[in-house]
Formats: structure tokens, C-alpha cells, sequence
């Protein structure tokens, strides 16, 4: 009885070890996979009145680099983008600009081809990109007066989980 019992408890071990060598490789490659692939994170996205941007609502496309953000016209009067700019990288928008009414808002596109315009900087012991070289701005003008161009600069800080 004895023997008998030790063959059955040494085929339960050799089942446990067997499966859990598995599992823990599977779970070792979803590690690696986790650290390797991390999602962005817009932490935050600073611009002077009458613009602000609009929480929760940027994107960034990984290959390239380039940004999409939603900004609102918080001011009493209405503004045409004319154009972005990022590092050297200009993006015109057409002759009319990019209207963003009084109270409205729209998404602005900053071509930042190259990741080197979005500079790594260590904040707080977590991995951190954030524009330090105030080479993102944006050009607008009011409805109706494109003499009056104005140009300011947007400090963004994407936070990669």
C-alpha cells in the first residue's frame, strides 16, 4: 500500500512541475511583453487663455510621433489656426485656418515626425516625455483679423504606464 501511494503522490508532482514550469514561462513572456510594449498616457497639456486644452482628449501615434490634441476657445470671440509647429516640422493649415468658434473646440494636429521633439526626462522615478525645448507652439489669429497673429506655446507631459 505504501509503494503504491508513493507512485501516485511522485505522478502528482511530476504533473504540478511539469504544468507549473509552463505556466510560469507564459507568465514570464507576458512580463516581457507588458514592459516592452507600454501605453501612453497623456498627463497633461498646458496652454495660455483664451485656449485651453481639453482633458483626456490627445493622442500621440507611437511610430511617428505626431500629436493630435482637442483644444477649446474659452474666449468671448473666435479664433482661426493657421498653423503648428513642432521642433522644425511646420504643419499650414488651409488658407481659411482651422476655425475654432467662441466656447468651441477642435482638434489641432502638430507634425512631430522624429520622437526627438518630445524629449525623455525622469519625473518622480517614473518614465516621462515631455516637450523641455519649446519647440511645440501654435499660431492663431481672431476671426476676421490675421494681422493680429499670436503665437504660444504648448508644454506637454506624456506619462508611458
Amino acid at each position: 500500500m505504501n509503494a503504491s501511494r508513493s507512485r501516485r503522490g511522485q505522478a502528482a508532482m511530476e504533473y504540478l512541475m511539469t504544468y507549473g514550469w509552463a505556466i510560469l514561462i507564459v507568465l514570464a513572456i507576458m512580463g516581457i511583453l507588458v514592459y516592452l510594449v507600454k501605453p501612453q498616457k497623456v498627463e497633461s497639456c498646458n496652454l495660455a487663455t483664451p485656449l485651453q486644452c481639453e482633458p483626456e482628449r490627445f493622442s500621440i501615434e507611437a511610430a511617428t510621433g505626431n500629436l493630435t490634441v482637442s483644444i477649446a476657445n474659452i474666449g468671448s470671440i473666435g479664433y482661426y489656426v493657421s498653423s503648428t509647429l513642432c521642433g522644425p516640422n511646420t504643419y499650414t493649415y488651409p488658407a481659411s485656418g482651422l476655425a475654432l468658434p467662441a466656447g468651441g473646440s477642435e482638434n489641432v494636429y502638430f507634425n512631430c515626425t522624429g520622437s526627438a521633439y518630445l524629449v525623455p526626462t525622469a519625473v518622480s522615478g517614473r518614465d516621462m516625455f515631455q516637450d523641455t525645448t519649446g519647440n511645440i507652439t501654435i499660431k492663431y489669429y481672431p476671426i476676421g483679423s490675421p494681422e493680429f497673429t499670436k503665437t504660444q506655446q504648448l508644454e506637454i507631459v506624456v506619462r508611458y504606464k
